[in-house]
């Protein structure tokens, strides 16, 4: 996952003495969660930057370093992926909660649910635009719709499921 660059302090204001006497390896930990709190804030702030008015402010979990600080180390960004009163306003919110959820780089399995989810209700709009327009859709488009919008569901009842262990990697993620 891709994130902002860490917050530094200028020199000789004493924040690079804290793990200057360190041993090796602790240099080496709090490098670590330097670089995972840089990561995790910057891939939060694509999918913020990409989500706009649907995507909601981002939360973030801290690991507090051998140097006293704490460091980001996972991170989630609310995005709202219900539908609209128009099926034409949804399928606009969808394609932009879809580029939201795959604005970082390297999107969290999470994040490509939530894509999937979007495309799902995207299929299910563009249906009822067609059946509102006094057209029907082909038996064969309806069944790839309902079929998208199973799948979506079921990653959805998945979503709700704990995460299995995270061996200490940052994670980051939409949540709808």
């Amino acid at each position: 996952m891709h994130r902002a660059p860490s917050r530094m302090s200028p020199a000789g204001n004493g924040a690079a003495s804290a793990t200057e006497g360190a041993s090796p390896e602790t240099q080496q930990q709090v490098q670590k969660l330097r670089q995972s709190d840089a990561n995790v804030r910057q891939h939060e702030a694509a999918h913020q930057s990409a989500g706009g008015g649907h995507a909601g402010a981002a939360s973030f979990t801290y690991t507090r370093g051998p140097d006293g600080k704490s460091y980001a180390t996972a991170g989630e960004v609310q995005v709202d992926i219900s539908a609209e009163a128009e099926p034409s306003a949804t399928v606009a919110k969808m394609e932009q909660v879809k580029a939201a959820a795959l604005a970082p780089n390297d999107p969290s399995p999470q994040d490509l649910r939530v894509a999937a989810q979007a495309d799902a209700q995207k299929l299910k709009a563009e249906s009822e635009q067609r059946q509102q327009g006094g057209g029907t859709a082909s038996p064969a488009l309806a069944a790839r719709g309902a079929s998208a919008y199973a799948m979506a569901q079921a990653a959805a009842q998945a979503l709700s499921a704990p995460p299995a262990g995270l061996g200490g990697r940052g994670l980051g993620g939409l949540v709808v």
